[in-house]
């Protein structure tokens, strides 16, 4: 299903909420959305006061996805989060050159995962998010692409209920939805162009 930036949800002067302080990226937004089969990625501003942490919500309204909860940010961030303990759901995202972000080191494009869990050898601390982020500079403009996998269930109930996040420069969306173990169920895939 196609969706046109116009259709989204969009809050415009949101402010400068970049580490850096230099508002880069403050004009960069996506165009030619593809997601998943009756789903829709809406602004993800939900003015409740204060960020909660680990949900892939941008809660406080600032254009920044879960910030001050020791995940790494910048002008492209993408955040999965889920409640059951006992799942593994992946999150790979491809940069504009094709290259899958990793934890080992950044992307040629700059885009660096910086989060894997439950894998991550005990630094997740019992918290179900995976972080992809780009690490400095200018952002490359073509096509990105993020795949939300559900890799095992490990005994929590299916269907799984996934949080996916995305930041744009000043802007960030989400949606919402479940996975099921299965072939067609157990994965969402999302891509756009900047």
């Amino acid at each position: 299903m196609r969706i046109h930036l116009a259709l989204l949800l969009l809050l415009p002067g949101l402010g400068s909420c970049l580490e850096d302080g230099t508002g880069r990226g403050a004009n960069i937004a996506m165009r030619d959305i593809v997601t998943p089969d009756g789903s829709v990625l809406s602004q993800a501003c939900t003015p409740s006061g204060l960020e909660m942490c680990f949900d892939a919500v941008d809660n406080n309204c600032n254009g920044v996805i879960d910030e001050g909860c020791g995940l790494h940010t910048g002008i492209l961030q993408f955040v999965v989060a889920w409640d059951a303990a006992e799942a593994d759901v992946n999150l790979e995202v491809t940069d504009a050159a094709g290259e899958l972000a990793q934890t080992a080191e950044a992307t040629s494009g700059g885009l660096y995962k910086d989060r894997d869990c439950p894998k991550d050898g005990g630094q997740c601390y019992g918290q179900n998010v995976e972080n992809v982020y780009l690490v400095g500079g200018e952002a490359q403009k073509g096509r990105y692409r993020a795949v939300v996998k559900l890799e095992k269930l490990g005994g929590a109930n299916a269907p799984v209920r996934v949080r996916f996040g995305v930041r744009v420069g000043q802007r960030s969306y989400a949606m919402s939805f479940e996975l099921s173990p299965g072939e067609k169920v157990n994965e969402k895939a999302f891509e756009f162009t900047l």
